[in-house]
């Protein structure tokens, strides 16, 4: 945890006591700043206060008490029961910010010497991050991961070592409540519509994810993916202050060849054999991190043995159980159609399982990827909605309701398959409506198809 020193005696309300609103008080109180706190749900609240902690109710306050505003980046302001204490700062033109904004700003009021990486995209966050963190801890470097990934905010970062370099995730919502980030090295990998029914329009999401480069300068280096169309056109009509890399994925005679678009010059680097090793990356993750360690001036044959030893990440195309046929992906971490299309691709005979709640478009956007569909299996709120889509593109599908009805449904219809197949839960929808997170939903079914495997193979036992 780091005491936000920069904070010593500033009068901050935090709203949201979350993962990040809990860090963040820990570590603003360490840093001598006073802290008022607030969440709306009843549990949580009851919770904090059995810790000894005081609560502090928005609408019996003012808001000029206050010097700073930390809002959780999982507030919808829109949807906030606080939303007119919420704008009564933004009126007053006072700073509301998250757990990202408050750790840069700590970095450079300690002027330290760090290296920091900021990275986001509609989809690949995750896994980029990782790899590019997998690459640099097995070349030696001093180098710590966090912010929109696992459990691990910003503020539990550790500074008794200098000279680290840190990679942070960045979610839309983060980006949006970090108004002053200066990424040493900024990457965007894609965009595609996600999370409108918070930022609005598409328009706004895209500024959003394009504001991660808003303070670079020619200190500074952007990367930036050009695989999809949105980024390829927005390119174009911006300025970057910034040493810009684009990077894409040209496919030539068969191999997977990544591309690095530097100062007019292109760079060329043959990655079939990383993209092909194992099924839990992607060739524009690994084409981005080649691009980040161009940028710090790593050589490539350095450290492209390290592709081969990454693992990957749980409820990301992560391979579950195998039973007689049947291999059980669990893509839990697929919640909008374009995530869920990258699965669609990599494998054959698929028994697809989705659903939940959906985003915009659907699964209308992807239905070219609907190929290697058997059956689809549909779950949660969004079943009749899907199901149209489904019965257009004539795929057979039923709808299952439930998570364990849908795996008991498609492993029967599997098992009746003499090819070998693949059950995919790869739901291309948000978790919220039967789970609290992708995490939770993905854990659900590696439970339940371990279940299934071992009634199925204690059967075969006794038969």
């Amino acid at each position: 945890m780091i005491p936000l020193t920069h904070c010593k005696n500033k009068k901050i309300f935090v709203l949201g006591l979350g993962l990040s609103g809990e860090s963040a008080i820990r570590a603003l109180e360490s840093g001598g700043a006073n802290v008022s706190a607030w969440d709306d749900n009843d549990r949580v609240r009851k919770n904090y206060f059995e810790q000894g902690k005081i609560i502090t109710n928005p609408k019996e306050i003012s808001v000029k008490d206050f010097d700073v505003l930390f809002l959780s980046p999982g507030i919808d302001i829109k949807k906030s029961p606080q939303k007119k204490f919420i704008d009564e700062f933004r009126r007053k033109k006072k700073t509301i910010i998250c757990d990202i904004q408050l750790f840069v700003d700590e970095i450079s009021h300690r002027k330290r010497n760090d290296k920091i990486i900021m990275l986001t995209g509609t989809n690949g966050k995750s896994t980029t991050s990782m790899m590019i963190y997998h690459i640099l801890d097995k070349l030696g470097k001093k180098v710590q991961v966090g912010g929109n990934i696992g459990s691990r905010g910003v503020l539990d970062f550790e500074l008794s070592d200098q000279d680290i370099i840190f990679i942070i995730e960045l979610s839309s919502y983060q980006i949006e409540l970090s108004p002053n980030i200066k990424p040493d090295i900024g990457i965007l990998l894609n965009i595609s519509p996600d999370h409108l029914d918070r930022h609005g329009d598409m328009d706004k999401y895209i500024d959003i994810k394009f504001d991660i480069f808003k303070h670079q300068n020619e200190d500074d280096i952007s990367i930036i993916g050009l695989d999809g169309e949105i980024v390829s056109s927005e390119i174009k009509k911006r300025n970057f202050e910034s040493n810009l890399i684009s990077y894409k994925n040209n496919p030539q005679d068969g191999n997977e060849i990544a591309e690095l678009h530097v100062d007019g010059e292109v760079s060329r680097y043959d990655i079939a054999k990383y993209s092909a090793s194992h099924k839990i990356t992607y060739p524009s993750n690994i084409t981005a991190c080649i691009a980040c360690m161009h940028a710090m001036k790593i050589e490539f044959n350095s450290y492209c043995e390290y592709f081969d030893s990454f693992k990957g990440l749980p409820h990301r195309t992560e391979l579950i159980h195998e039973y007689k046929n049947i291999q059980y992906i669990n893509d839990s971490k697929a919640t909008n159609a374009d995530a869920a299309k990258q699965a669609l691709t990599i494998y054959n005979n698929i028994y697809w399982i989705l659903g939940g709640v959906e985003k915009y478009g659907g699964i209308s956007q992807i239905t070219k990827y609907f190929s290697k569909i058997k059956k689809a299996y549909l779950i949660g709120e969004s079943a009749e909605s899907l199901s149209t889509t489904l019965f257009n593109s004539k795929i057979e599908y039923e709808n299952c309701v439930t998570l364990r009805n849908a795996i008991n449904r498609s492993t029967k219809d599997a098992e009746k398959s003499k090819s070998k197949v693949t059950i995919l839960f790869s739901p291309a929808c948000a978790s919220f409506d039967q789970y609290k997170n992708f995490e939770e939903r993905g854990l659900e079914f590696t439970t339940i198809v371990g279940e299934l495997v071992k009634e199925r193979n204690e059967i075969r036992q006794i038969n």
